[in-house]
């Protein structure tokens, strides 16, 4: 194990932020999404999301994109650690039940919980439940500064 998967923030990444790397409605969006993606590669954070994500991505970029050029996102896609459901199901009821969030959102507020990390997204309501359910979450199109100083000066 190297020193850095010692010493780096676990993050989970929700797929609005993959999306927004692709298929970002606007520049500043696109930024945010870059940059995080620059941290995932120089490994500056360990990235984790539930293997939900990808359907979530895949899905709404196949709106945009032809066929060829999702292939291309999957060979591109940043090096996130996919967990599966079954690790975290139990902790995602918890958490739908505690702060009413929609089910995808519960499935990364509990990786976030699982993996005792920090969650990062572009949705706002994500963010509010996370927190609601003790959760440190980043609004990143809101909270960017701060989330970049808290995770990456906490190294």
């Amino acid at each position: 194990m190297s020193v850095n998967a010692l010493t780096n923030k676990r993050v989970v990444i929700d797929a609005s932020l993959i999306i927004d790397l692709y298929a970002a409605p606007n520049d500043m969006r696109a930024s945010i999404a870059e940059e995080l993606a620059s941290w995932i590669a120089a490994h500056l954070v360990e990235a984790y999301a539930p293997k939900l994500l990808m359907v979530e991505v895949l899905g709404v970029l196949a709106r945009y994109l032809s066929e060829k050029d999702l292939d291309l996102v999957m060979v591109s896609f940043p090096q996130i650690k996919l967990v599966p459901e079954e690790v975290f199901y139990d902790e995602a009821i918890k958490i739908a039940r505690s702060t009413g969030s929609r089910a995808a959102d519960a499935y990364y507020i509990a990786v976030a919980s699982i993996v005792n990390g920090v969650l990062l997204t572009n949705d706002k309501q994500q963010s509010q439940n996370a927190k609601k359910a003790g959760i440190e979450a980043y609004y990143l199109i809101e909270e960017k500064e701060k989330a970049k100083q808290n995770i990456l000066s906490s190294q």
